[in-house]
């Protein structure tokens, strides 16, 4: 049976683990075509040099418009040479620079990976020592606080990897970019955005932080995905909805109010990792997939699953019933700029884009 130390675990390692293979590379190999390059290089420059030496002896040798003509032929020809010359170390140039990306960026993403086996590591221990307290009923709420800090760790850890796989990722880009004669594509064409949205305060439910996604990982790296962009209600049009502080706000459709509904009804219910049991415990996307349900709505079981339907471009566009996704959490906007969560309990709270450290994805409507 899977623990939540089990999906910690597996969460931060196996974004640690997903980066190295994107930064994998056969370094022999590389020195290798440099070599080969090199030497390339040398072989044009001595046909240059020999272009040259035959256009003056054939200058010296000869005159009128025959030679003169073989003169201006051997001229283009060394200056093709040039440029080959400056196109060759341009590109031997390129090549030292992304495997040197790519070695800092394997090295960066080692020392997190060995970082998240230490704080792992630790934790564990932490949780033995937790089994020693008196009396026992006690040891249940130290134990979560140890995970709660063992996953906002590893939050932060993951962030940083995803930050260090983007710059190198990015570099590689612009290399190619260069290389190609135009410029660099976006990091976004070549592997998943990062946004650079990661808040350490450590904040967790209790407080407004959303908690580990129980269904799948404690949050880190999490790719954008590209989805149409969500189309804003009609005037005149959408659904009303009372909300528990007396406003009154339009949701986008039917299937949208049902859903605030569902989720306003578990107001106070307990935080559970992994939980899926409405009035008894939910976690974060459990509220969401739960609430979703009820309004005849299937969403996939974890957070960074939950960024479907369309995107949501500002927050000044959100309606009830968004989502708001960040890479181990998620929650739902219920209007009037607040939103609901499966904090420690189920609350409402402002809207934000920070959250424990996590990687904050973007706004997103279920209901397109």
């Amino acid at each position: 049976m899977s623990t939540p130390v089990d999906h910690l675990v597996r969460g931060g390692l196996d974004t640690a683990n997903q980066f190295a293979a994107k930064l994998k590379h056969d370094s022999p190999a590389i020195d290798g075509a440099r070599d080969g390059h090199v030497a390339l290089r040398n072989s044009v420059r001595q046909t240059g040099d020999h272009a040259a030496t035959q256009r003056v002896n054939l200058a010296n040798a000869s005159s009128g418009g025959t030679s003169e003509r073989a003169v201006a032929g051997s001229q283009e020809l060394e200056k093709h040479v040039r440029d080959l010359l400056e196109e060759s170390a341009e590109i031997e140039s390129a090549v030292a620079e992304a495997a040197e990306a790519l070695h800092v960026g394997e090295i960066r993403n080692d020392q997190v990976r060995d970082q998240t086996v230490r704080e792992i590591a630790a934790s564990m221990k932490a949780l033995q020592a937790v089994n020693g307290i008196q009396p026992p009923e006690s040891r249940a709420a130290a134990a979560r606080q140890v995970l709660m800090r063992l996953q906002a760790k590893i939050g932060q850890l993951t962030g940083q990897a995803a930050t260090f796989s983007e710059q190198t990722l990015g570099r590689l880009t612009e290399l190619g970019g260069r290389l190609g004669g135009s410029d660099a594509t976006t990091t976004s064409s070549a592997a998943p955005t990062v946004p650079h949205a990661f808040n350490s305060n450590g904040a967790h439910a209790g407080s407004g932080g959303g908690g580990g996604d129980g269904g799948g990982g404690s949050g880190g790296f999490a790719g954008k995905p590209r989805l149409p962009v969500a189309i804003p209600p009609q005037p005149g049009s959408g659904v009303a909805i009372n909300l528990p502080n007396g406003t009154t706000v339009t949701a986008p459709n039917e299937t949208a109010v049902k859903a605030v509904r569902a989720a306003l009804s578990q107001l106070g219910v307990p935080y559970v990792w992994g939980g899926t049991s409405r009035g008894q415990g939910l976690d974060c996307s459990g509220l969401t997939m739960t609430s979703y349900q009820d309004a005849g709505l299937q969403l996939p079981r974890t957070a960074r699953q939950q960024t479907v339907g369309a995107e949501v471009p500002s927050i000044d566009q959100l309606v009830p019933g968004d989502l708001v996704v960040w890479s181990g959490h998620v929650a739902m906007v219920i209007g009037d700029g607040q939103m609901i969560e499966a904090g420690d309990p189920v609350q409402v709270s402002k809207i934000r884009t920070t959250n424990s450290g996590q990687q904050f994805i973007g706004f997103y409507r279920p209901t397109g």
